[in-house]
């Protein structure tokens, strides 16, 4: 599988040069990540795409380090379940 990195490059890299996909991927991101990596994203699994301006820019904050209670649990539980989230 590729890294994040990756996907990341491909995507920037087409998006900037395909307008169509630019805009398939700001209305309906998991579409068309769907369409370029062949990914099934659970529905649960929230994609935001933002687009920079000359007037707005996105900060992006990683995921809390802190953990919830069922987190936890599993954690101390011992748990074979891991992380389905692609980006990470």
């Amino acid at each position: 599988m590729e890294t994040r990195e990756d996907m990341l490059e491909k995507l920037i890299a087409r998006a900037g040069n395909d307008s169509d996909f630019r805009g398939r991927l700001v209305a309906n991101p998991r579409s068309a990540l769907n369409e370029t990596f062949d990914l099934e994203i659970p529905d649960d699994f929230n994609i935001l795409v933002h687009e920079d301006d000359a007037r707005t820019a996105h900060l992006v904050l990683p995921a809390s380090a802190s953990l919830t209670d069922a987190q936890l649990q599993q954690a101390v539980g011992g748990s074979d379940e891991w992380c389905t989230g692609w980006w990470y």
